[in-house]
């Protein structure tokens, strides 16, 4: 069964006119106030009536309702919205100098194109400034450049003596290591020369000794014969005894004699061996070697030295670029300023003259402010969206802008990332649109109303939005088919001002009842009136 509309019909009683004796006019006011409880009560007179005949129709037939067949087409989600038009490029311009200034060719609200001409300033005193910007840095460079040269040639020794020593000191104690070494195999060579004169020098005293003994013995085999010791052999065997002893005698001295000469070689080969005597020549080299480097080391810490002394530290040397920048910075800027300004202060782009301070006939103060310029040539439309709308916009979609009557193509630039508080108490979150194709007639600060594209859907079912209906299950639809009433839930998509994509749960073609705040059971019979 599907629910009834509830309505209590407002009684309304009229009471009968009686005429009095005396006639008093009625004010237009009470006369107003009549008419409309008499017109009031007729209505719900009229209304209920209505309602008892529907009531008793009810029990015979079918409810109507109207349907809309579900359909094929494109939706395109768009936020329309207000804004302010505002200016992306402000240029404020502040005296370059204190000259007086000559003429002023606008004033507050002028619109200017770039390259007009705001103001002028006095061409003598301009002449007379720029002269003497041009001296004071052709000074400043010149001093500047004469104390970098002589810096540099400090640097220059400095480095060669940074880089040298090192180099040096690791040659002077690799040469050294070398001359150790050769040293050590000189006294190598030399020890083992020494100690086989030693062992040789020993053999010649002992072979010396067995000589003596040798010569004592054959002394005495005749010392022997002279006291008649030896009568007791044959002459022959005392001749034999005196051969052995001689023969022996001979032989150590031949073994001596051999020692002998071999002490003279080793003594010789001690002093003039030529593998010691390449291995000194060596070693001399390279004690010249060493000392070379030595020289050349202490003139490299001389050159270091002094070189140090001469180069600017740190701190002078950033005193130094500071002072000749600041110095060159300021007049180049003062000359740079002066030539901008020669033939007029000129507008950098088209805009508005939002400020004027200038005054014709008056020097401002250096760097005091002369005029500012609010471009007409970038301007975006600044928007207030809700929380409901944020996360639909993103930056990049594409907008349609009406300025008085003017439209203009749009694209949404930038999205502020916190929220503030509008005069209603609402939070909302602030959207820049920029006009892409701005003309002369776009006024800042004006209205503008804005048509974000934010979403788009081709080629999909869609319906109207009055028949989307919601629980606290989702969204559902009534479905009407053969005359009677189902109830299908849907998965919805983008919405436009009057339809909805329907991404599942439809079909095209299907019938879907405009319910209209009425609930209807599955299988409720009804009486379909197409939407026309």
């Amino acid at each position: 069964m599907f629910g009834k509309a509830k309505n209590k019909a407002e009684n309304t009683d009229i009471t009968e006119m009686k005429p009095k004796k005396e006639k008093t006019p009625m004010d237009k006011a009470k006369k107003k106030k009549i008419r409309r409880r008499v017109i009031a009560g007729v209505l719900a007179v009229l209304v209920a009536a209505f309602f008892v005949r529907n009531s008793i129709a009810a029990k015979n037939t079918a409810p109507m309702v109207t349907t809309v067949a579900a359909s094929v087409g494109d939706v395109e989600q768009i936020l329309s919205t207000g804004g302010t038009v505002k200016s992306d490029e402000t240029r404020t311009y502040f005296a370059p100098l204190s000259v007086e200034v000559g003429d002023v060719m606008v004033k507050t609200g002028d619109t200017v194109k770039k390259g007009d001409v705001i103001l002028t300033f006095d061409e003598k005193a301009l002449s007379e400034e720029k002269l003497a910007a041009e001296y004071r840095l052709a000074s400043n460079e010149g001093g500047y450049e004469s104390s970098v040269h002589k810096n540099n040639e400090y640097i220059a020794d400095l480095s060669e003596a940074n880089r040298n020593l090192p180099v040096l000191d690791q040659q002077i104690a690799d040469n050294e290591k070398l001359l150790d070494e050769l040293n050590k195999k000189i006294e190598e060579k030399k020890a083992g020369w020494n100690y086989n004169g030693t062992n040789l020098n020993v053999s010649v005293m002992e072979w010396q000794s067995i000589i003596a003994q040798d010569e004592e013995a054959l002394a005495d085999i005749s010392e022997r014969e002279a006291r008649g010791e030896l009568n007791d052999y044959t002459e022959d065997e005392i001749k034999e005894m005196r051969n052995e002893a001689e023969i022996k005698l001979a032989n150590d001295r031949e073994i001596l004699l051999n020692l002998q000469i071999q002490t003279q070689y080793n003594g010789y080969e001690e002093s003039y061996n030529k593998e010691v005597r390449d291995l000194q020549r060596q070693a001399q080299e390279v004690e010249e070697l060493i000392a070379s480097y030595k020289e050349y080391k202490s003139e490299m810490k001389s050159q270091k030295a002094s070189s140090e002394s001469g180069v600017l530290d740190a701190g002078g040397k950033a005193k130094l670029e500071a002072d000749t920048a600041l110095e060159k910075l300021t007049n180049q800027e003062k000359l740079d300023a002066i030539a901008k300004v020669e033939n007029g202060l000129k507008a950098d782009f088209g805009g508005v003259i939002t400020e004027l301070e200038a005054i014709a006939g008056q020097p401002p103060t250096e760097s005091g402010k002369l005029v500012t310029i609010e471009s007409t040539e970038k301007v975006f439309v600044r928007l207030s969206v809700s929380k409901y709308d944020l996360e639909k916009i993103a930056v990049g979609q594409k907008a349609d802008i009406d300025i008085a009557g003017k439209t203009y193509e749009g694209t949404v630039s930038k999205i502020d990332g916190m929220a503030t508080q509008n005069n209603s108490g609402a939070m909302v979150v602030g959207v820049d649109v920029n006009i892409d194709n701005p003309d002369e007639n776009i006024f800042l600060g004006v209205e503008a109303k804005v048509y974000v594209h934010m979403a788009k859907a081709e080629g999909v079912v869609t319906v109207p939005l009055e028949v989307i209906n919601s629980d606290r299950e989702g969204d559902f639809v009534y479905v009407e088919e053969n005359g009677v009433v189902a109830k299908r839930r849907v998965t919805t998509g983008i919405t436009s001002d009057s339809a909805i994509e329907v991404k599942e749960g439809l079909s095209e073609g299907e019938n879907v009842v405009m319910a209209n705040g009425m609930e209807f059971e599955d299988g409720t019979a009804v009486t379909t009136m197409p939407m026309p």
